[in-house]
């Protein structure tokens, strides 16, 4: 079970500053959608140099161009990109023919992509064995992040998408993200997620460090 840092902060000095004072932690480093907007690849190449032993995610959320989208991450040093779950079939082919090529790994988001397990289960016969899925706990206004949109906790009974796709896919890495903090850690711990994605719990803590170290421990690693 790995611990993947989600990065919203708004500018490069301190989103390396995060890094730097969690990468004893934290397994993965995301770059969000948010920060690729505002600040570009270029962020993800930063992190990249200054960590090179780190696994870079560019959460591209990418919906079509995929091979072109993906092939751009994957030269700016990102180790992994995200495709939206309701891309085409044909854009997930061109992503995982580009990260084969770069050795990189694709990762399906399957928020909102409605029947979340039938689309996995499609995603796979494609060659796609990463997903991450939003967990619902996120219900209520001010849990959700300044960047998200209402909804975008998921429709479904908290957990129950993890839940549903470590029961149908369990060689597949499954990932959740949406407020996972220390007082949801150990609900989510108990559906054997993959990965855990964090954002504001340690980016918003007053000892990243600790903070992150808390959950790491309480994932039992």
């Amino acid at each position: 079970m790995r611990l993947q840092l989600t990065l919203d902060v708004p500018n490069v000095e301190d989103c390396l500053d995060l890094v730097y004072a969690t990468q004893d932690v934290v397994d993965v480093v995301e770059v969000g959608y948010p920060l690729l907007v505002e600040e570009g690849l270029s962020l993800v190449r930063h992190v990249k140099h200054a960590f090179p032993d780190k696994l870079v995610l560019a959460d591209a959320k990418i919906f079509h161009s995929g091979g072109y989208v993906a092939r751009t991450c994957f030269s700016y040093g990102a180790d992994a990109v995200s495709v939206l779950g309701v891309a085409s079939d044909e854009a997930f082919r061109a992503v995982r023919r580009v990260a084969d090529a770069c050795g990189g790994t694709v990762i399906a988001d399957l928020a909102g992509a409605g029947k979340v397990a039938a689309r996995a289960r499609e995603l796979v016969a494609l060659g796609i064995n990463a997903f991450v899925v939003p967990s619902g706990l996120s219900r209520v206004a001010d849990e959700r992040s300044l960047v998200s949109d209402r909804g975008e906790g998921g429709d479904a009974a908290p957990l129950s998408d993890l839940h549903d796709l470590r029961e149908l896919l369990p060689q597949a890495e499954v990932g959740v993200v949406g407020n996972v903090n220390a007082d949801t850690i150990d609900r989510v711990v108990a559906e054997r997620p993959s990965v855990i994605l964090v954002g504001r719990a340690i980016v918003s803590a007053e000892d990243p460090h600790e903070a992150a170290l808390r959950l790491k421990r309480r994932m039992g690693e």
